[in-house]
């Protein structure tokens, strides 16, 4: 990463590396300059100080006591065009563990960064965030989290509003108003939460905050060298859950971008930079929200199976966008039944509980609308949506596929009277059960359960089916059966480190790898406990947990509303894979979780967002950002799971709108990874001279073979012998150089967390 140079004036073109390149200097703020003279706020008034840090004065929030936060407005008079393309960047010391996030309004979204044995995000909240801390080494000098954005119409004071939602008719919030324009500049804020939720190191400080603008963003613009015709490929997505509201007021001049279609290109340009292939926007999101036209061209009344929202085009003119930059589609859907007030086959609620009810949980919102997989009017429901969101566009752009995921009650394990009868009519020799039986019959309640899902898997074959026999070659189903934001905990009540060590029912984890620190820091925090990581991923922990049904309580049926996945039902079915969730390391140590996900079409995982909503200051209004670790260790999940997995889809489930906050190493990886054909591949024994540096082979027939290397460490790697396994010309499989090898030999050298991508041919 290209250093700071504190001294660069105004205007100054500045070389920020590999990625960036050549960028004008617009605006800069010391941080630590208490007469730096740009617009400051802070909350609470007196939350922040300036100390030195590294011999450099730096703002700091301490950790101490509630949620803060620091602000400073930058770009104010200089100039700033809508829809330019800029470079936020925000110097901190990685002197400590630190744990802090940035906001930048200038584009509404939000990224956080953690430092060190940090546990990447709030110890407590509405969920178990899942926290690692792992002795990640640092730098002991300034480094800078760097972002790309493209700056908005109208813009945000610091309250930030949750946005207005599609179907919403009531007056619109005043508190989400935009009334910024941008030569007022925008609000960058550094906040952090409270001090029970920092239990290791410090919180934000930093030297300087710096705008770039970049004069020409197509330029930018990751040459991805995907394999050679005739071989499939790998798909890199991402959704996005707390974003939309951006664009949603009826009033355009209330949206962040007026042209709706405007703000969804500015995602497309950040893909293109950061070498992402496949869009997943959602086609429906909890239940309802359709982006397109709902009047089902089948139906010659016309009648709506879905509410209309305001926007009927949104999806369709997203799609004519996309034609342009070459990108893939895997539509994103949270399907429950059809909403409309007239004929909407999720507002029936045909699923029922085992108790006879037809709401399994406490979430509400969730609970509106269900849909029954063994119904075939689910299938008909389904067909619409196919037909609406795909078929009719598949002329427009590449369809990979769709992904559904499920949230509470949505495609929920029915016991309905209809259901017990299909169930014994196919399963139970023509005897009828009742749900009392069911109760009382753990043997009958599993062949039951076995049941289902087989129904569940029939419905997911036949949307595949259909999407194939319409057209969209090689379609794929992704499902994602984990309803949960940080990815689905470890269970309580597993032993984790020894026989002596269990993780009590509603007890928080912090998997580590320096167990003895922390039980020394959660001594004082009765709630948390810490968990070896060794002893997770030795023992498939994370699989045992993606995999089983979900824990309930009280009269709640958590275990029906979201059935777990069943990946061994999919193994040697073509076109269906359930996803593996992943968010830290310790979920994709196992090689054994990726075989078990594993299908004849690959294996997919998604990165599950946390839940760390309003954990912030409340005068920062609505707050949700994904954490990740600093510089290349923000892909040190990623290496690893190429490296004890290889999976061939990677989604990100986003907690707002997304970006990356170490961009040079999130393409350097997507580009290897998207070199690679969607071929299975196997770990070559003793390949590599470091027994950190895993190499896997894929047999790519007349294309030759591809070796996958990857540095599982958190070192960098000098003079690595990598031992061929065919004699042959190495070439780097993304830019194609020649690479010299002695004696069926290659020497490499590869930073901690690094993916390389080679080919041997001839």
């Amino acid at each position: 990463m290209a250093q700071v140079n504190p001294t660069e004036p105004l205007g100054a073109t500045v070389d920020l590396g590999s990625l960036f390149g050549t960028v004008r200097l617009i605006d800069r703020v010391s941080c630590g300059d208490t007469t730096d003279a740009h617009r400051f706020t802070e909350g609470p008034v007196g939350a922040s100080r300036v100390e030195t840090i590294l011999g450099q004065a730096c703002r700091v929030l301490p950790v101490e006591g509630a949620a803060k936060y620091f602000a400073y407005r930058l770009g104010e008079g200089k100039g700033l065009r809508v829809g330019a393309a800029y470079v936020l960047a925000v110097e901190y010391p990685e002197d400590q563990p630190r744990t802090f996030v940035v906001q930048n309004r200038g584009a509404e979204y939000a990224r956080g960064v953690y430092t060190g044995q940090a546990i990447g995000d709030v110890l407590y909240t509405y969920t178990n965030n899942n926290c690692e801390s792992l002795r990640v080494p640092l730098t002991g000098r300034f480094e800078a989290q760097r972002s790309l954005f493209f700056l908005h119409e109208h813009l945000t004071e610091i309250f930030q509003p949750r946005g207005i939602e599609p179907d919403e008719r009531g007056t619109e919030d005043e508190k989400g108003m935009r009334p910024l324009s941008p030569a007022d500049g925008f609000w960058v804020v550094v906040t952090q939460s409270r001090d029970e939720n920092i239990p290791l190191g410090g919180g934000a400080a930093v030297a300087s905050i710096r705008l770039y603008e970049v004069a020409d963003v197509d330029r930018l613009y990751a040459d991805v060298k995907f394999p050679p015709a005739g071989l499939p490929r790998r798909h890199l997505f991402f959704r996005e859950e707390m974003s939309d509201g951006i664009i949603n007021s009826r009033n355009p001049t209330d949206r962040g971008v007026e042209d709706q279609t405007r703000w969804f290109e500015h995602k497309a340009r950040l893909m293109r930079v950061l070498g992402v292939n496949t869009w997943a926007k959602d086609i429906l999101e909890f239940g309802g929200n359709p982006p397109f036209d709902t009047t089902y061209r089948g139906n010659d009344a016309g009648d709506r199976w879905y509410r209309q929202t305001r926007f009927p085009t949104r999806w369709a003119d997203q799609l004519a966008m996309l034609a342009k930059y070459g990108i893939d589609v895997l539509p994103y859907t949270e399907y429950a039944g059809s909403d409309s007030k007239i004929d909407g086959l999720g507002r029936e609620k045909r699923c029922h509980t085992l108790a006879g009810t037809n709401t399994y949980t406490h979430i509400v919102w969730s609970e509106k609308y269900n849909a029954d997989v063994t119904d075939p009017d689910t299938f008909e429901d389904v067909r619409k949506l196919l037909d609406s969101a795909i078929l009719r566009h598949k002329g427009v752009v590449p369809f990979v596929g769709i992904w559904f995921r499920t949230r509470p009650s949505h495609l929920s394990m029915s016991f309905s009277d209809r259901c017990l009868g299909l169930f014994a009519d196919a399963a139970n020799d023509g005897q009828p059960i009742t749900r009392d039986q069911l109760r009382a019959d753990a043997a009958l309640y599993e062949r039951y359960r076995a049941w289902w899902f087989e129904q569940r898997k029939a419905f997911l074959l036949q949307v595949r089916d259909y999407l194939r026999q319409q057209g969209v070659d090689d379609a794929v189903v992704l499902f994602t059966a984990d309803s949960t934001e940080p990815g689905v905990p470890l269970r309580g009540g597993m032993t984790i480190l020894d026989e002596n060590l269990q993780v009590p029912a509603g007890k928080i984890g912090v998997v580590t790898d320096d167990v003895e620190t922390w039980r020394r820091i959660l001594a004082n925090h009765p709630k948390a406990v810490a968990i070896d990581i060794n002893a997770v991923i030795a023992n498939d922990l994370h699989l045992t947990a993606a995999t089983s049904p979900q824990p309930t309580w009280g009269d709640w049926e958590w275990q029906h509303s979201v059935p777990e996945a069943d990946p061994q039902r999919y193994k040697d079915v073509p076109g269906v894979m359930m996803t593996l969730p992943f968010n830290r390391a310790y979920m994709v140590g196992s090689p054994r979780a990726f075989d078990a996900f594993r299908t004849p079409s690959g294996g997919a995982m998604i990165h599950h967002a946390p839940l760390n909503e309003n954990s912030m200051h409340k005068e920062l209004g609505y707050f949700v950002a994904d954490m990740e670790r600093s510089r290349m260790y923000s892909m040190l999940s990623e290496a690893r799971a190429v490296a004890f997995g290889d999976p061939w889809y990677i989604g990100y489930m986003h907690a707002n709108s997304f970006n990356r906050g170490f961009p040079e190493y999130v393409r350097d990886f997507n580009t290897n990874f998207l070199a690679l054909p969607a071929l299975p591949s196997a770990v070559l024994s003793n390949a590599a001279s470091d027994d950190e540096v895993v190499v896997r082979q894929i047999d790519a027939r007349e294309h030759g073979s591809y070796l996958v290397i990857v540095n599982v460490g958190l070192t960098d790697k000098t003079d690595v012998t990598v031992r061929l396994p065919q004699a042959g010309t190495v070439l780097d499989a993304v830019t194609g150089a020649k690479i010299e090898t002695v004696d069926q030999t290659i020497q490499l050298s590869l930073r901690a967390c690094q993916l390389r991508s080679l080919r041997i041919v001839g």
